[in-house]
């Protein structure tokens, strides 16, 4: 066995190229697995315990007016409920000077901070606020430069404060600032009612005796239903507290990408197959000549079981190391991403063994066929053959029949597919390898498309604005086209109920909706529908509903709906259309004439659209802002809540999407990387084929130098042929990315609840083209030019 060892580690260092090809083809693969599946184990347990550590509420009531601390203590002894707190909430605005401009903010005032309960905050920096300052929520300071210890300037219900900040808090409920989040500013009680109008609990934190989705639900509804007698609206948000709100998702999008590390590693055993193949291929003299001298079949085979295990080995040394930092680093980019620390480095247990073992075992099983099939051959066989004769194929018989094709390019196809079932095998890897890539990018595409370029479709106002009460709708109108820069301007009316299927008693189960009143026929509103028709200006009582409110209640295009305006007052509307509108998918569309007539609000809208002569972002938030000033100015009183998409950006509509855009930056990036390393996979697949079939041909290279071929010549065939086998496997990939493409998109809506518009583009298709095309050449022509410098005698020779 000495002399086998000697020959194979003789072959792992004489051939580093290839046994560096072999291992990164193998790691790649399981580093991508230990990545992911590390990443889940670090983030989903970790998320959970964050999760569980600030005692959720069951149950979340949103309620106005305010309730009182005797309101309270008497909800406390209702039935059901173990533990309850008020939480005093506020829609602020803010900035760090006096000169600069007011931005919208949120302020919290919880009754001890010392002693809280359900939905517990984290004290980050420094220390709990006091009756004169106030603490900022993570990520304040770094994203929008907030001072941790510092000065703020707030304007609550009108009147300006400055305050002192001390610290920062960590709270888990609120929409983290990096994916589009407000900042979030917290006080104490005493100091919160000293500056708001509307005194009290406006937000209910609620945990029953267990967890128990429909007994908690019930609750719910005697709660809202006792605040409805007392003339209260609510709204109202449950909770399992076992499970993170985001958890469905998250759980999602690592079955997404786990399935593409799982086609990387299918991709990468395939390689290794080949790549044994080829090389057991490539040593058949050899095996004839080490049995002729007396090896047995069963020390072959443990001669390239010991290969594979090399390989495997070295693979192991680097998927290992690279899967775990790689897993690290997603995880603390993830978790950071929702403003959170998981503290110091970790590691997967189960993430090392699964990719040590992949990258150890896994080639093994690959390699079975191809090395008991080579260390089975006998001597005969062996040595009688020398690469270079072939029965012609059909492929060769047509091609001797062209007159019109040249006999280099004749040669250079015949030797594409001479060997039909390498061709196959290499194919498939090759179409396996580009469909990945360009399914990724089409995936990445669709959602960039979906979430900016339709948002822009639809919202074709450049700002938007809510005032604090309904302004008389002449006089606005003229008011902002007065304004320099304004194009065009609707006044839209805003309202909140909720909405069932007509004929069925009113219940808690009914859906909440916004209600916006559009003026017909509208400009500023690109809408999107997916059935029906939109609204037209002889309509009576006929609504336009987001259709994923539709699907909520159970409606369809032509039913009649009820909509509950408030105790006493309802109304009849029938769907004559649904949309798509990612924005608020609770929103229903009706003539805004007869929504104000139902409201009392007859001649007075709730929101301004506004559409600017300018289309440069910048400028478009420069005229937002300045209209904000201009009607202060004029005494129209605007809401401090920023745009009319529930404070999402900003008033102008470029703000808005790309706060929308930045809910979705974790999963491009996730894409993206995904797309990489698909991509690297990809490009050793080709490369190494083409090197090792190269490798293969020596002899052939030495029988055409010796009849008198130059060495452009032979390169020039060989480049051929690469380009061949990479543009044919483009060719093949290219029509079945569009049907995975559309189906992972799909997949990746679903796990995100979200529709997501497919829409391919060329990007990706072109970007692996000119990866094949360029790895073709440099793949064919390196190996060969190293095969052209060996002398005809050693090219021909045994080795």
């Amino acid at each position: 066995m000495g002399v086998l060892w000697h020959k194979l580690v003789r072959d792992l260092w004489e051939h580093k190229g290839r046994t560096a090809q072999v291992v990164l083809i193998i790691s790649m693969g399981a580093t991508a697995i230990g990545v992911i599946l590390g990443t889940r184990n670090l983030v989903v347990p970790g998320m959970q315990a964050m999760w569980r550590g600030i005692n959720p509420a069951m149950l979340n009531l949103f309620v106005f007016p305010p309730l009182s601390d005797d309101d309270l203590a008497a909800f406390r002894k209702e039935q059901g409920v173990k533990e309850i707190e008020g939480v005093s909430t506020a829609t602020i605005e803010w900035r760090l000077n006096p000169e600069g401009e007011w931005r919208q903010g949120g302020l919290t005032a919880r009754d001890d901070y010392h002693r809280m309960r359900l939905d517990k905050v984290e004290l980050v920096q420094g220390g709990w606020p006091t009756e004169e300052t106030m603490l900022i929520e993570r990520d304040a300071d770094t994203v929008l430069g907030v001072p941790v210890n510092g000065t703020v300037y707030l304007r609550v219900d009108g009147r300006e404060y400055q305050v002192h900040t001390n610290g920062m808090i960590y709270n888990s409920r609120v929409q983290p600032i990096a994916f589009g989040g407000t900042a979030q500013f917290y006080i104490t009680r005493e100091f919160y009612d000293s500056m708001v109008i509307d005194q009290g609990y406006n937000q209910l934190l609620i945990t029953a005796q267990e967890w128990d989705e429909a007994g908690v639900t019930e609750l719910a509804d005697r709660l809202q239903a006792r605040l409805e007698k007392a003339g209260r609206q609510s709204g109202r948000w449950i909770t399992d507290p076992n499970e993170h709100f985001f958890q469905p998702q998250m759980d999602g999008l690592f079955l997404l990408l786990g399935v593409l590390s799982a086609l990387a590693l299918a991709l990468g055993l395939l390689l290794v197959y080949n790549t044994i193949n080829s090389l057991i291929a490539s040593q058949v003299d050899q095996v004839g000549i080490m049995k002729a001298i007396g090896a047995r079949t069963g020390q072959i085979l443990r001669l390239y079981i010991l290969a594979v295990l090399a390989y495997g080995l070295l693979a192991l040394l680097v998927s290992v190391p690279l899967g775990t930092l790689g897993a690290w680093l997603m995880t603390s980019w993830l978790v950071g991403s929702f403003g959170a620390d998981l503290g110091g480095f970790d590691y997967s247990v189960q993430a090392v063994a699964v990719s040590g073992g992949v990258a150890l075992f896994a080639p093994l099983l690959a390699s079975l066929v191809p090395v008991i099939s080579g260390a089975r051959v006998t001597v005969r066989e062996a040595i009688s053959t020398y690469g270079l004769t072939a029965r012609p194929g059909l492929v060769e018989r047509l091609l001797a029949k062209s007159r019109f094709i040249s006999r280099q390019t004749l040669l250079t196809i015949s030797n594409t597919f001479r060997h039909k079932r390498r061709v196959l095998m290499l194919q498939v890897a090759l179409v396996l390898s580009g469909l990945m890539f360009m399914m990724v990018f089409s995936v990445r595409d669709s959602v960039e498309y979906t979430i900016r370029d339709v948002m822009f479709a639809i919202l074709n106002a450049d700002v938007t604005m809510v005032f604090d009460q309904p302004q008389r709708i002449s006089h606005l109108e003229e008011l902002t086209l007065a304004y320099p820069e304004v194009k065009a301007v609707e006044l839209w009316g805003l309202g909140s109920a909720t909405i069932r299927p007509a004929g069925q008693p009113e219940s808690e189960d009914d859906e909440n909706i916004a209600l916006f009143g559009v003026p017909l026929p509208t400009r500023l509103y690109g809408y999107q529908l997916r059935a029906g028709r939109w609204l037209e200006p002889e309509d009576s009582y006929a609504m336009v509903l987001n259709q994923d409110l539709a699907d909520e209640v159970g409606v369809d295009v032509g039913d009649w709906v009820t909509v509950q305006y408030g105790e006493h007052r309802s109304r009849d509307w029938q769907v004559v259309g649904l949309v798509f509108d990612p924005l608020i998918t609770t929103s229903a569309n009706v003539p805004r004439d007869l929504l104000l007539r139902d409201l009392g609000q007859v001649g007075r809208a709730g929101s301004v659209w506004i559409q600017t002569e300018t289309q440069d972002p910048a400028s478009q938030i420069a005229i937002a802002r300045g209209l904000r000033s201009y009607y202060e100015r004029n005494h129209v009183a605007v809401s401090p809540q920023r745009g009319v998409f529930g404070g999402l950006g900003g008033d102008a509509t470029t703000e808005v999407v790309t706060a929308f855009v930045n809910q979705f930056n974790f999963l491009l990036v996730l894409l993206g990387v995904m797309a990489l390393i698909i991509g690297i996979v990809g490009s050793i697949a080709l490369s190494g084929a083409l090197s090792l079939s190269v490798l293969e041909r020596r002899r052939e290279i030495g029988v055409m130098r010796a009849i008198g071929a130059s060495s452009g010549h032979v390169g020039s065939l060989f480049i051929g042929e690469g380009l061949i086998l990479g543009w044919l496997s483009w060719l093949i990939a290219l029509p079945l990315s569009l049907l995975a493409g559309a189906g992972m998109v799909q997949a990746l809506g679903a796990a995100f609840q979200l529709e997501l518009i497919y829409n391919f583009t060329p990007r990706g298709a072109v970007v692996w083209l000119v990866v094949i095309t360029v790895l073709s050449i440099i793949a064919s022509w390196l190996p060969a030019r190293g095969a052209i410098r060996i002398s005809v005698r050693e090219s021909l020779a045994y080795q």
